[in-house]
């Protein structure tokens, strides 16, 4: 990835106490601004902890990790995505190129912070406000999110039992069948680039799809996934020969997005807590850069 770098550095034992932005300063090639946007963006680790003060003193043996991400382009979040809440929960069509959660390079500017800062929720909620459920950066679509942490525990029990999504997908080339019933199990771990891949002692996975559309040599599909493993959508439509446009990892075409979008979600009682008394129902369409 271009512009990225991952360093790791352990204070020497005989070192005194010193403030972290100068001990980074005086052994890594970055520049004094470039090391405070680092550490304002989230990207500095002392012990693996996220460190957010400049001035901040590090002792012989801690480990500092510096995170950076440079030429970056991030997709700012806007008061239109917002489309329901009913506090602690919060839903938002969330916009391809968006993160929907902290990255290890930045907690700022991602989703959860920039929906704290907007809703304007007290320290508290604001540090407990996480996905309910997670979106990859390039996929579009329906996002739910909770600032309490029990009533997050609790919809995350019944999530696979009480909430149905579907997904719309642009692949190419085009399958030759109308539906499909792909239940390839996937691998616990990534490769270096990132990946995951099937492996028949794997996780088990169950994914359903369905052709709505063809042109082009393209097709527009309809995907049911009845498991949630990390990439379940993006490495089954590889293996089976069909990637979806835009997921260069996993073998698609270049394209200006991922096309890849979370379309519609319902949520059964009593997933949103016990006064919910009927099922929640959304359908979010994509946005204008869906174009194929």
């Amino acid at each position: 990835m271009t512009g990225f770098q991952d360093y790791s550095l352990t204070v020497p034992d005989q070192m005194e106490s010193s403030r972290l932005d100068l001990f980074i300063a005086e052994n890594l090639p970055l520049s004094k601004q470039r090391i405070y946007r680092a550490i304002n963006e989230g990207g500095i680790y002392i012990n693996r902890r996220r460190c957010r003060k400049p001035g901040e003193t590090v002792r012989g043996g801690e480990v500092v990790r510096a995170v950076i991400l440079d030429h970056e382009r991030l997709v700012p979040f806007s008061e239109e995505q917002l489309i329901w809440k009913a506090p602690p929960f919060y839903l938002i069509h969330k916009q391809s190129g968006q993160y929907a959660q902290e990255a290890l390079h930045r907690s700022q500017g991602t989703l959860p912070d920039e929906l704290t800062r907007y809703l304007k929720l007290p320290a508290k909620n604001g540090v407990d406000l996480r996905p309910v459920h997670r979106l990859d950066r390039g996929t579009s679509g329906l996002m739910l999110f909770c600032s309490d942490s029990g009533k997050l525990d609790q919809i995350q029990k019944l999530w696979h039992s009480h909430v149905k999504k579907s997904y719309l997908a642009v692949v190419e080339p085009a399958p030759e069948w109308e539906r499909q019933r792909i239940t390839l199990s996937i691998g616990k771990r990534r490769d270096r680039r990132g990946c995951y891949h099937i492996d028949k002692d794997g996780r088990a996975c169950d994914t359903e799809a369905e052709v709505i559309e063809q042109r082009s040599g393209k097709a527009l599909i309809r995907l049911v996934p009845h498991t949630g493993r990390t990439h379940q959508l993006r490495i089954h439509l590889s293996h089976i020969g069909c990637p979806i446009l835009g997921d260069s990892r996993y073998g698609g075409r270049k394209h200006p997005r991922l096309m890849l979008h979370a379309h519609t979600l319902h949520v059964q009682p009593p997933a949103l807590g016990k006064n919910q008394r009927q099922e929640q129902r959304w359908i979010a369409e994509p946005e204008e850069n869906w174009q194929w």
